[in-house]
């Protein structure tokens, strides 16, 4: 388990405003489908402090909902967020082990943890499997265009950029495309503003997303130089934009 989601739990709720309202979106997005799926429990992958569980508890009152998290620290934070109902259920859950092997879901939902899978589409498509005819996938991530003013000024630094890879749109799509699924995806961008870069790399700490997982990190002299360049540019704030792709896959019956 990544200590740092652990961590981030006790900020998580006020400090990602992104996610609020990407899971916002997802929900809005949820709502046409939720008479018409299958028979069968919903569940949840990566439930962080509860933005999507909450919305699902309001949806799906008397449908068996399963909240999961990696870590047990942010599955706790999420259950203080979510009326205690004999149909929920909050557990602690590694989302690339899929822990059963045949159609059982009516539903998979994922807002901002599939970026986190060490292959998205691959993990993605295995809950796919495990969801029953006419039942959905539905995933929210931040995709591989995000943050282009960090790639930028760090080109023109000529020093690494070290944000986390993040998933692919087209290849996503493509990997979740057969002749048994209808794939229907969405693309925007969502803008933060920070008062200098120093709080944007802060902020991202607070979500738990501050851990570099590949390449070398920056230096102390090349990050001063990062900030010191960006905040120049800048008039009194900075601008941070994160790619968001929202995900839908419907599984044949």
């Amino acid at each position: 388990m990544r200590p740092e989601f652990g961590n981030a739990a006790p900020f998580y709720h006020e400090h990602a405003t992104v996610q609020k309202e990407t899971a916002e979106r997802l929900l809005a997005s949820l709502k046409p489908w939720q008479e018409i799926l299958p028979q069968g429990p919903v569940i949840e992958l990566g439930c962080g402090t509860g933005f999507v569980s909450c919305g699902l508890q309001k949806l799906f009152n008397h449908r068996k909902l399963i909240i999961t998290d990696l870590s047990s620290s942010m599955a706790e934070a999420c259950r203080q967020h979510l009326d205690k109902t004999e149909n929920l259920s909050i557990q602690t859950l590694d989302a690339r082990e899929v822990p059963v092997d045949e159609p059982t879901y009516a539903m998979s939902i994922s807002s901002f943890a599939a970026q986190w899978f060490d292959d998205a589409a691959y993990t993605l498509g295995r809950w796919l499997e495990v969801t029953k005819p006419g039942g959905l996938l539905l995933a929210a991530f931040p995709g591989n265009q995000s943050f282009p003013e960090w790639k930028k000024h760090a080109q023109t630094l000529g020093i690494p950029f070290t944000g986390n890879p993040l998933p692919d749109t087209e290849e996503m799509v493509v990997k979740l495309s057969s002749d048994q699924t209808q794939v229907d995806y969405y693309e925007d961008t969502i803008t933060q503003k920070f008062k200098g870069a120093a709080n944007f790399f802060r902020h991202l700490k607070n979500i738990g997303a501050g851990r570099q997982l590949e390449g070398r990190p920056l230096n102390s002299r090349e990050m001063k130089m990062l900030i010191e360049h960006w905040n120049a540019e800048a008039e009194g704030e900075i601008a941070v934009s994160w790619h968001v792709v929202f995900l839908a896959v419907k599984k044949s019956l």
